[in-house]
């Protein structure tokens, strides 16, 4: 699976601006007064202005070139960011999916990851910079019920569970693109801040068009049949 777009609310575009593009240095590939989109490698991060949903915040993944977590934070350290600490430690190794992360929050409040999959070799020999950031390899999506709603997604879109899933939490794709479905009964790990539904659209490669509106939980996610850069 690779996902294309992620299109996220905001209540202060102004703030995510400043972060994205001064701080991270992603380059800004369009802007209004209701909307702004960057380029992160082959995806394309979205936010939309809204008034009507208070205070939204998401937790997403981007891939990074997998031999320099240590270097990327360094890199972030210097931005002045702050990397979340799981266990009193910066970097949360996964044996299973054989990768190491840090977390950290932007300037509204998202829950952002670093990810360095070891199984996906990528060697750049630059220093760490946005160039670095290679896509958006995962999204979280909250669940009433993560059984039903996996049950549903890997139906429709022929894709399988990765590694292993169970009730709290089931990841549907691969290491490319990641569907997060998280039960409500928990925090996003990384964070401090409950896991909760907010308005979220996702386009993903899938090799048909299609757009399907996931009920009940203000989800919509649309199929392109090839990259959109």
């Amino acid at each position: 699976m690779k996902i294309q777009e992620i299109k996220l609310l905001s209540n202060n575009l102004d703030k995510v601006i400043d972060f994205y593009n001064r701080i991270l240095e992603l380059p800004i590939i369009e802007q209004s007064t209701a909307k702004v989109s960057f380029q992160i490698g082959a995806s394309k991060l979205v936010f939309e202005l809204s008034e009507e949903v208070t205070n939204p915040y998401y937790h997403f993944a981007i891939n990074i070139t997998e031999s320099k977590i240590d270097l990327a934070i360094s890199w972030l350290k210097a931005k002045g960011i702050k990397i979340n600490l799981i266990n009193e430690e910066e970097v949360d190794f996964s044996k299973s999916w054989n990768s190491h992360s840090i977390y950290f929050y932007d300037s509204i409040g998202n829950i952002v990851e670093f990810i360095a999959r070891h199984n996906i070799k990528s060697i750049l020999s630059h220093e760490f910079s946005y160039e670095d950031l290679l896509n958006i390899s995962e999204i979280g999506m909250p669940a009433q019920d993560v059984i039903i709603l996996s049950g549903y997604l890997t139906e429709q879109y022929k894709e399988q569970i990765y590694i292993s899933g169970n009730s709290m939490f089931t990841p549907i794709g691969n290491e490319e693109g990641l569907l997060i479905l998280s039960s409500l009964n928990r925090n996003w790990l990384g964070s401090n801040k409950k896991v909760e539904i907010f308005p979220l659209e996702i386009f993903i490669e899938n090799g048909r068009e299609e757009i399907i509106s996931v009920s009940n939980h203000s989800y919509i996610i649309s199929t392109r049949s090839i990259t959109i850069q």
